[in-house]
């Protein structure tokens, strides 16, 4: 028992270090790998074909945008989703 509170305080532990790494320095953690911009015009959207750098000042911009602007997806939470809906399908609906 002893051992798997260890493995959670830990687990926990690192959770907020990456954390506090994202809010210390956001600059580093909007990538490309990470961001994905998508600009809306006359109801048809597409891809910014904006160049990265460490110089960019998208943070700031990101901060300035109107709330209703901003739409986050996590890769995670997207699977963690389609596993729950697996999980939760009604067999009473199928054939």
């Amino acid at each position: 028992m002893r051992k798997g509170k260890f493995k959670i305080r830990i687990t926990a532990a690192l959770c907020a270090v990456l954390g506090w790494w994202g809010l210390l320095y956001p600059d580093l953690t909007l990538t490309p790998d990470t961001v994905r911009i998508i600009c809306r015009e006359d109801g048809t959207e597409y891809a910014s074909d904006r160049d990265w750098s460490f110089d960019d000042n998208l943070y700031l911009e990101l901060l300035g945008t109107d709330r209703d602007n901003i739409r986050f997806r996590s890769r995670l939470l997207t699977e963690l989703n389609a596993f729950w809906e697996a999980l939760s399908w009604d067999k009473s609906t199928a054939n």
